[in-house]
């Protein structure tokens, strides 16, 4: 039974759905976050087993809702009808990408993710009287599930703030700001940035205006664009956020980098043959138009003229770029702003971490010193933080003192070196390789794409992408495709140069595109009309001998990069392993 706080009609959309259990927290707590969400415009809609006036519904709740907040107390587990709507939210969340936000009222969190204490021991009373012995198992297990997963969320613990009214505000500011929570899934510090740089960007409202975020790498400037874009694209018709742009002009040029734009605003999918052409484009299409644009890691000069030039746009159009400390941006472009990365304090560091290691905004008393230690050692960079929490997870004493004797012997400021622990840490071989196949090959590309590439070659590559993911060593996109961030790349690279230097004159991956193309043209056997031979290039793994490959000649009018379709192995087939090597090879080049 669910109970609208207001008198609309079921049928609309509501913003703010709280699910709750019990009449004392209702009056204590629930009411005064209710009142204050309504005062600011949200329509709320209170959900709980015993409200008063059941209403059926003719379709479901959830599915009217944009936000749940979750109040956990220590009667939650008490109640059947609590838990299995927890089920039922968190589905909603898998299936809409809704943000469902926790609050812990004078209650543990690590007691909800756990079913620890005296919630632990509701929670399994209240399994042992809703299900049958032949189906409590399998029901206590879901239930958990859903618990655990809610408190794996970004939320608020009652204990950390002096009165309920301190912790209704800051829940309300959250709610007010959700992009931001959109950008990144612990937006420690980012609220207030993100303020900083709108405000900047309202106050020139009346103009075409161009500010640079700038700052080191790993430092947040990519998760502060994106916050600041989802927090205002709303009210732009033409929009477009690029990213990773020294990247993939790197490997792809730049025409694809104009393409994107191009489809963003004009809301089809768009080809251009050359830089010239996109440009013609973008002026035909766009000239007066009022343009939100966000150029991610641009670090060129020249990359800014892909786009236009600031005339071209109409008042009130924005672009926003953000690059790294040592680009010059604004002596070299029209920039009209910068904003500087403003390094988080210790405070906000060590949140940062505990959030990742513990998921909870404090560390566990018994770690607090230790978690001091790394922080001092990661220093105030996002990106340390993340993937050192995220390794530490669930670890004991003594690995997070293994963790912190390497720490001590890495020189100040060798970022990749730190980023290096979590990738020794991996549990096996497979796991190690498949990152760097990512790293090499498969960044940019879509996740369902690169696992039916890896499965076919023999390579069970789901979980050890899970596991990837989790230790937040790769990304996957809002397009499904992968992303990694610089400086992992950037270690992905050493390893890969270490592997050479002890494995002198064997190529276990290649890197540039033009190392490829030399491979094929020193190996190739012998050649006919429509059809060449190769050998196969030398690897550095045991398994993977010298083997001939038939490649199919393409067409004149093929690109290099799709050869992956023409590959025709010489010989047993049988032994997928062998082929892993020069089809991930090929991948690359697509």
């Amino acid at each position: 039974m669910e109970l609208a706080s207001s008198s609309t009609k079921l049928s609309k959309m509501y913003d703010v759905l709280i699910n709750f259990n019990g009449e004392d927290i209702q009056r204590k707590f629930v009411s005064h976050l209710d009142s204050a969400l309504s005062a600011v415009g949200f329509t709320t809609f209170l959900h709980h087993p015993n409200a008063h006036n059941p209403i059926h519904f003719q379709q479901p709740i959830l599915n009217l809702s944009r936000v749940a907040i979750v109040v956990f107390t220590t009667t939650y587990s008490q109640s059947a009808w609590c838990l299995h709507q927890l089920q039922q939210i968190i589905k909603w969340h898998q299936t809409y990408c809704r943000h469902v936000l926790p609050v812990y009222y004078e209650i543990q969190s690590s007691d909800v993710r756990l079913q620890m204490g005296d919630f632990g021991k509701a929670f399994k009373a209240t399994a042992q009287q809703t299900f049958s012995p032949q189906q409590l198992e399998h029901g206590m297990s879901r239930w958990s599930h859903a618990l655990t997963k809610t408190a794996n969320f970004f939320g608020w613990d009652e204990s950390n703030y002096r009165s309920d009214a301190e912790l209704v505000d800051k829940i309300v500011k959250t709610v007010l700001h959700l992009p931001i929570l959109s950008a990144t899934k612990f937006p420690v510090g980012l609220e207030s940035r993100v303020e900083d740089v709108i405000r900047t960007i309202k106050s020139k409202s009346t103009q075409v205006f161009t500010i640079a975020i700038c700052g080191m790498e790993g430092s947040g400037r990519t998760t502060l664009a994106k916050a600041i874009y989802n927090q205002i694209h709303g009210t732009f018709t033409e929009k477009s956020f690029i990213e990773d742009i020294a990247q993939v002009s790197q490997t792809r040029g730049y025409v694809p980098l104009q393409e994107q734009f191009l489809s963003d605003v004009l809301k089809t999918k768009v080809e251009i043959s050359d830089v010239q052409m996109g440009k013609s484009m973008i002026w035909e299409r766009l000239y007066g138009k009022r343009v939100l644009l966000v150029l991610d890691d641009l670090n060129d000069y020249g990359q800014l003229g892909l786009w236009g030039t600031s005339s071209w746009f109409g008042e009130g159009t924005v672009i926003i770029i953000t690059a790294r400390d040592e680009v010059d941006l604004p002596s070299m472009l029209e920039v009209d702003s910068v904003f500087q990365m403003i390094p988080m304090n210790a405070n906000e560091s060590l949140e940062l971490l505990s959030w990742h290691a513990f998921r909870e905004p404090k560390p566990k008393k018994e770690y607090r010193v230790l978690a001091k230690r790394v922080v001092a050692y990661c220093g105030t960079l996002p990106l340390a933080l993340e993937v050192i929490g995220t390794y530490l997870y669930k670890r004991t004493k003594d690995e997070w003192n293994r963790v912190l004797i390497r720490l001590d012997n890495i020189p100040q400021h060798e970022v990749p070196q730190i980023l290096k622990i979590s990738f020794d840490g991996l549990a096996n071989q497979i796991e190690k390789d498949l990152f760097l196949d990512v790293c090499c090959f498969f960044v940019g590309k879509s996740r369902a794409y690169v696992t039916k590439i890896l499965n076919g070659c023999g390579v069970d590559s789901d979980s050890g992408i899970r596991v990837l993911i989790k230790r937040n060593l790769i990304k996957v996109k809002e397009n499904n495709k992968f992303g990694m961030h610089h400086l992992l790349r950037e270690m992905g690279r050493e390893i890969i140069s270490e592997i050479s230097r002890k494995e002198s004159g064997k190529n276990s991956r290649l890197w540039p595109h033009e190392d490829l193309k030399h491979e094929f043209s020193v190996n190739t056997l012998f050649s006919s009309p429509g059809k060449k031979v190769i050998q196969r290039l030398s690897s550095g793994r045991d398994f993977f001998e010298r083997y001939p490959v038939e490649v199919r000649d393409p067409s004149p009018d093929t690109k290099v990069f799709e050869l992956a379709g023409l590959l025709k192995l010489a010989g047993d087939s049988d032994d997928h392993s062998k082929n892993t090597y020069l089809t991930a090879l090929i991948c690359m080049m697509q």
